[in-house]
């Protein structure tokens, strides 16, 4: 099984643009998506219903809204920052409307990068591609 993008958010039109993103640049690595920061706990920390890790292996990169229902993507960058299995793991916050505070807090944590909503899929296939994963290379087609 290849490594999965773990997608947190609440937003389907960004789980969309990841996915067309991924298939633009013909990775073909599972996406596999929460809806808000309570989710991306049980996913990370294997709790409920995602306690099977060979059904739902830790990802290879996270990319997270910053602004999330029951929590923020601060709360998951430090939360995967915690997790001694995913200290170095890439991850991405998404956001339109940070202040410099956030954004700071976010690069302290230890964001690999923080990008704004409206160019983050082109962008974040370049991080994506830098961050040193193994990644599937594939015949994908879009939308898909």
């Amino acid at each position: 099984m290849h490594p999965s993008v773990l997608v947190v958010g609440h937003d389907d039109d960004r789980l969309q643009a990841t996915r067309d993103a991924l298939a633009w640049g013909r990775l073909t690595n599972p996406v596999v998506a929460c809806r808000d920061a309570d989710e991306a706990r049980d996913y990370v920390l294997g709790r409920g219903g995602y306690a099977d890790r060979d059904q739902h292996p830790l990802p290879a990169i996270v990319v997270t809204d910053l602004h999330l229902s029951r929590g923020s993507g601060l709360d998951v960058l430090r939360l995967v920052r915690s997790h001694l299995q995913l200290r170095r793991t890439p991850v991405v916050v998404i956001a339109d409307d940070a202040t410099d505070d956030e954004i700071s807090a976010a690069q302290h944590a230890g964001a690999a990068a923080f990008l704004a909503q409206h160019v983050a899929p082109d962008v974040l296939l370049g991080v994506i591609r830098d961050s040193g994963m193994p990644w599937a290379v594939g015949r994908v087609e879009m939308g898909a």
